[in-house]
């Protein structure tokens, strides 16, 4: 572990403080001075943003702090944020899940390297620069602040949830790498938020579909999973942090989401962490919190608790009339939503909205999703991309042999981070023509497979890019066993295969008798191109294991090939 802490001395002492604007304190008194009691509140609600006119009603009733969007086309949602923009009596906060680059969920922007993929790079410049060009294209479009990054460490293999959100097992390396994208958002104009507090990565549970628990010691907890806020908060000063619906056990006795912890988000994260921004809770509709909790209860508990934003409330309505009514009763005093509305003013002078809130459309092309932002995407890519084995030295190809390319997916169509893009079979193409590309069905027939291993029974060697996926709510993220199963009769008929996962890294383990693994982490296009251009030795292999896939596959894991 101690290998990394001089990646992080070399961050600190070469980073410049934050390049946010300075806050205007001024404008945020007179602001909040002006504000009535429902003015107030309705700072504290952050809801999705899907069709213009229900958003627009949203702002002239009640008056919102901010919004969320996810799927959309650059021009398109810029256009969108400058109407509803025009349309509110303060200024909108926009928010995005931007983890990836803007291309996360934007058509037209840049897919960058996951975070597991970075962490295979370890380098903290690399998390540096995707940071960076996301702000770029994340400001052009009028997005103010990105829910990223993930800093929590995916210490279980088994997470169905985070797993290549994380940049890894080792709280160091996350540490070192979360803080560099920190710095690299803020540093060009981007809020960002260091999530999910305080640390989601130590269970098999997807809170998205219920309450899990942390079940770390006190000792555990400390070391991993509060490492990399530790660093973050001292080191980067992230402008947000986003807290998590599961039981924190070293902390709290009562079973409760950290959520609606004031042990948590008030005595942790405010009294011993002295973090003095905005604190956004995860989407209150997720199963973490609706299981348990009518959306009322928990609005009061989150705010009492120590957050300050309710991120997509259920009942927009119903969550401001509740909250209105718990300050008349007393429950909640005015001076707590003073506080709260405070922080969230502020933050949007460091953005400088008080100012300027609308963004010109017709320049975006010329600043999203560029032919040099892709080529920044690819030379990021060219460090993550990881040869964990190769026992039979099938690596690099050579452009006069017979290759088969099998892709496998699961659900691409609702993964949670990547788009349904499978380019490998063409950027393979593009080295060997003749390349044969097959297809399978995401549940592979008995006769499908047949077909299959038939039609492999010849080649020189057999390339299977495995599209394994985060989806929400599935409970896991493992290749389905058929897929498994394919492996198993595909490197018995032949046995010079070469597995590229192009998602989770942790099936590498699922057939230990394939003899070449490759990580790529993820399905961005700049990652497809590189793996390509590695397995046929254009460029060299160069990422290191963030994680253990096996005894043979262990953390630091990473061959260069021949």
């Amino acid at each position: 572990m101690k290998i990394f802490y001089p990646l992080i001395t070399l961050l600190l002492s070469s980073s410049l403080m934050a390049q946010l604007l300075p806050p205007d304190t001024v404008w945020v008194e007179q602001t909040l001075n002006k504000m009535t009691l429902d003015e107030k509140i309705g700072q504290l609600f952050m809801p999705v943003h899907r069709d213009t006119a229900a958003t627009l009603a949203m702002i002239r009733k009640f008056n919102i702090g901010g919004i969320w969007f996810a799927r959309s086309e650059a021009k398109k949602i810029a256009a969108e944020l400058n109407t509803l923009q025009q349309a509110s009596k303060y200024p909108l906060l926009v928010s995005a899940d931007f983890e990836k680059g803007a291309g996360t969920y934007v058509d037209g922007a840049t897919d960058l390297p996951a975070n597991m993929a970075l962490g295979a790079s370890r380098d903290p410049s690399a998390a540096y620069r995707s940071a960076a060009l996301t702000a770029k294209e994340a400001r052009a479009i009028g997005v103010d602040i990105d829910f990223a990054p993930v800093l929590d460490v995916n210490n279980n293999p088994e997470n169905p949830i985070i797993n290549t959100r994380s940049f890894g097992e080792n709280p160091v390396l996350v540490a070192a790498l979360g803080t560099a994208a920190v710095k690299g958002y803020q540093e060009n104009g981007l809020l960002a938020t260091g999530k999910h507090f305080p640390g989601h990565g130590n269970t098999k549970t997807d809170s998205h579909a219920q309450l899990g628990a942390i079940d770390s010691s006190p000792e555990e907890f400390h070391r991993i999973e509060l490492f990399p806020f530790k660093a973050a908060i001292n080191n980067a000063h992230p402008s947000a942090i986003m807290s998590e619906h599961m039981w924190i056990k070293a902390i709290d006795a009562d079973t409760v989401p950290a959520t609606l912890s004031k042990n948590v988000m008030t005595n942790l994260l405010r009294d011993t962490l002295h973090f003095n921004g905005v604190v956004y809770t995860d989407a209150m509709v997720m199963g973490g919190i609706s299981s348990r909790y009518s959306f009322d209860t928990a609005v009061v508990k989150a705010i009492q608790a120590g957050c300050d934003v309710i991120l997509f409330p259920g009942d927009l309505e119903k969550g401001i009339n509740t909250l209105k009514q718990a300050v008349q009763s007393g429950e909640i005093s005015e001076e707590r939503i003073n506080e709260s509305v405070r922080r969230i003013l502020l933050s949007k002078t460091e953005v400088g909205l008080q100012k300027e809130r609308l963004v010109d459309v017709e320049k975006i092309p010329s600043v999203v999703g560029t032919e040099e932002n892709y080529r920044e995407a690819k030379a990021i890519a060219a460090e993550c991309i990881t040869l964990a084995k190769d026992e039979k030295h099938l690596v690099p190809l050579r452009p006069s042999q017979k290759v088969v390319v099998f892709t496998m997916t699961n659900k691409s169509g609702n993964s949670m981070q990547s788009r349904g893009l499978i380019s490998f079979p063409d950027e393979m193409k593009a080295f060997n023509a003749s390349t044969i590309d097959y297809r399978l069905p995401e549940t592979v027939t008995p006769d499908e497979a047949e077909k299959a291993v038939a039609a492999a029974r010849n080649a020189d060697v057999v390339v299977v890019s495995a599209y394994i996926k985060i989806v929400i709510a599935s409970g896991t993220v493992d290749l389905p066993k058929e897929g498994a199963d394919f492996l198993g009769a595909l490197v018995k008929e032949n046995p010079n295969v070469i597995l590229v996962s192009f998602g989770n890294p942790y099936i590498g383990g699922t057939v230990p008798e394939i003899p070449t693994y490759i990580c790529a982490y993820d399905n961005a296009k700049a990652l497809q191109a590189v793996t390509a251009e590695a397995l046929y030795g254009k460029i060299p292999f160069r990422g290191k294991l963030p994680v253990t896939i096996s005894d043979a596959m262990r953390f630091g894991t990473g061959l260069a090939g021949k």
